[in-house]
């Protein structure tokens, strides 16, 4: 019998791929480009783009770049944080990212995570992989781990901002994210259970989720706590663009409306939120500011991140 080689049962290099696969993976890549393209073409149809350009004055963006600067300052040093705090909960398997490692390599994955949120998760576990020599399963559970509650703190601080804010849909939404909640909530408890489920605990043993399954609970309201922090930074930012802007904002509504911001962001529909974004930011904070100005205040965020 032959030898196979070297290269055998190997994912064949592209352009060994029929033409209909090549045409897919292409289709497939281009596709978030191609909704933001047409996304903004659509919000710049319906709202003068040199009028929203005019608000974008010197004056504006400088007001904002402190505020930006001391935003990425500290939210790094959160992220660094919890991937130190994670990692160095599994010596065994393990080793302990220090917190500069930990910035670096958030830094390293920043613009993968502005494109697609998955995207960015996925390339943050296999650099934690290599600087921790954990299995990919394990780094990708670490990762998952954060981001759950990433989910849970936006979830968190729309419910805050539902129940202030008063509107005839309070009880829908207050609906919707408490089932949301429910959900994660009803995840670590199927995970975490002390006792054993038959077939399901075949799932509940997989490595990606031997994170959120084993971890100290001390561990988990810290990783909570600082996520919360997280996302309060990112309405303190919203709150001074709309400063920078010299647009007056309700607390309530601040917190509410960020939170369907974040939310809209997460989807890997759109390359790095644009259009998306500037369609939700006109759409939730209408009436603050004439459309113009919303939409550039838009434009200044996305810029910005």
């Amino acid at each position: 019998m032959s030898d196979p080689g070297p290269n055998a049962g190997s994912t064949p290099p592209a352009d060994a791929l029929p033409l209909s696969r090549r045409l897919e993976r292409a289709a497939r890549r281009a596709f978030p480009f191609v909704v933001s393209a047409a996304l903004l073409a659509y919000v710049f149809s319906q709202i003068d783009l040199r009028l929203a350009l005019d608000y974008l004055t010197a004056e504006v963006l400088l007001r904002f770049a402190l505020p930006l600067l001391l935003f990425n300052i500290v939210t790094v040093a959160l992220e660094a944080q919890c991937l130190h705090r994670v990692s160095a909960a599994y010596p065994a398997e393990a080793r302990p990212l220090s917190r500069g490692t930990a910035a670096r390599i958030k830094a390293a994955c920043y613009l993968l995570g502005i494109l697609n949120y998955a995207v960015g998760a996925a390339g943050l576990s296999v650099l934690v992989r290599r600087r921790t020599g954990a299995g990919l399963a394990t780094a990708a559970g670490m990762v998952f781990l954060i981001s759950l509650f990433d989910i849970g703190s936006v979830l968190a601080w729309a419910g805050g901002g539902a129940l202030l804010f008063e509107a005839d849909s309070l009880g829908l939404r207050l609906g919707i994210i408490g089932l949301a909640i429910a959900a994660i909530v009803s995840g670590f408890v199927f995970l975490r259970a002390p006792i054993s489920m038959g077939p399901l605990d075949a799932v509940r043993d997989l490595d990606l989720f031997r994170a959120p399954r084993t971890a100290p609970s001390p561990l988990l309201v810290e990783i909570g706590l600082l996520r919360l922090l997280f996302v309060g930074c990112f309405v303190a930012l919203v709150r001074a663009l709309f400063w920078s802007f010299d647009v007056e904002i309700g607390a309530t509504s601040l917190m509410l409306n960020v939170g369907l911001m974040l939310v809209v962001s997460a989807l890997p529909v759109a390359a790095g939120g644009l259009g998306t974004g500037q369609i939700v930011f006109v759409e939730i904070f209408s009436g603050a500011a004439p459309e113009a100005k919303l939409l550039s205040m838009s434009i200044a965020f996305s810029l910005g991140l």
